[in-house]
């Protein structure tokens, strides 16, 4: 286990076992080596022991018995970020009394979530980066990807440089985003997730807990902290090509066959479609599904043939359908999708809420091609 890490979990719960002043759920207070405020929606936790990190931690409803996933939004600073600076740390002497025991540079500090104990969380941690005075290159960050897992540490990310112009430097707030996936958690910087930062590949919510991580010497202060639930849905392949190819030789439902996108329009400049996807439809009892077959090109290591792309549930009327549609992350859009089968056997999607329409044409296997080529016969 990385001995950073380690150290971290050791001292953890002593450093939280004070009795704290709650605002907003987060810990506030001073003790000899912490002191926490929490005004007018900023969080200030400035951790000032040496060699001991700590977390601040609230509450998100989002359990792990539950088929939910919490997205996360937050930004976060390090007002002990600065550039060739370093700060004083502290610890007790032989009598008890706290003495400076030296500084350091670049303290960490980052996000935690996912937690249950100190042996079980996930954690995006930041330190400063290499620093141009002259401001020539884009701002950097260096950045780790960790899960502790029963206290043995899983690094998905070892310390790697991230230059962007997404970054804000120095001591200044980052947006950061912690998006639920299929194998793990994107994380992003940027107000609309612009600057891709990596993939904490385990999907595991040990607790229900969340929050901040500040490394012995860092003095973070964190607003605009949001927490939403997205269901958890565990895709899985229903049908392999060749149970499709067979299926649809025996179909006799004139809406099942494979479909090709013919056009995709929107007004909205920063909605767009995560691939260009080939899909089959099946009946499904009651239901109408959308296999995914090919396309992705957002996120493409998460799709394989064969998984359900979209759930379309019959209306009053018999080609209109209300729609369960899994985006490019596996995230559910229900509110304001449906389907429409036109006559010219083209499947409409509306997407009201974000102002997007998805036409399909139905296309034919290769199998079905051949027949058509055999049956014409010029006169």
């Amino acid at each position: 286990m990385d001995m950073n890490i380690r150290r971290f979990l050791l001292v953890l719960v002593s450093a939280l076992a004070f009795e704290p002043c709650i605002a907003s759920n987060w810990f506030t207070g001073e003790t000899d080596f912490r002191r926490a405020t929490f005004q007018k929606g900023v969080l200030t936790d400035y951790n000032f022991q040496e060699g001991v990190d700590v977390v601040n931690l609230t509450e998100t409803g989002i359990a792990p018995r539950d088929k939910l996933r919490p997205i996360i939004s937050l930004d976060l600073a390090n007002l002990n970020n600065r550039a060739y600076k370093k700060y004083d740390v502290y610890q007790y002497d032989e009598t008890g009394a706290v003495q400076k025991a030296g500084s350091v540079s670049e303290p960490v500090w980052g996000v935690v979530w996912g937690y249950r104990d100190s042996l079980n969380f996930h954690a995006l941690l930041l330190r400063g980066g290499n620093s141009d005075p002259y401001e020539y290159s884009n701002p950097e960050l260096q950045y780790r990807i960790l899960t502790v897992a029963n206290g043995d540490t899983l690094s998905h990310m070892a310390w790697s440089s991230l230059s962007s112009s997404y970054i804000n430097p120095g001591a200044d707030y980052n947006r950061i985003h912690i998006v639920p996936v299929t194998d793990g958690y994107e994380i992003y910087l940027g107000t609309q997730r612009e600057c891709r930062i990596g993939l904490c590949r385990d999907n595991r919510l040990f607790g229900s807990l969340a929050g901040v991580y500040v490394g012995s010497g860092a003095q973070i202060r964190l607003k605009n902290w949001s927490v939403s639930a997205c269901e958890y849905h565990e895709p899985s392949v229903l049908w392999t090509p060749d149970e499709l190819t067979e299926h649809f030789k025996k179909s006799s439902n004139p809406k099942e066959g494979y479909y090709e996108l013919l056009q995709a329009s929107s007004s909205n400049s920063n909605i767009r479609l995560g691939g260009n996807y080939r899909l089959a439809l099946v009946e499904d009892q009651e239901n109408l599904l959308l296999i995914y077959i090919d396309g992705a090109q957002r996120f493409p290591n998460q799709w394989q043939p064969g998984m359900v792309k979209a759930i379309l549930q019959p209306t009053a009327h018999p080609n209109l359908y209300n729609v369960t549609w899994f985006d490019a992350e596996h995230k559910p859009l229900k509110e304001g999708v449906t389907a429409l089968f036109l006559s010219n056997e083209i499947l409409s999607i509306r997407f009201v809420n974000e102002t997007v329409r998805l036409d399909w044409n139905r296309s034919y296997s290769p199998e079905e091609n051949a027949q058509e080529r055999d049956s014409f016969h010029p006169a």
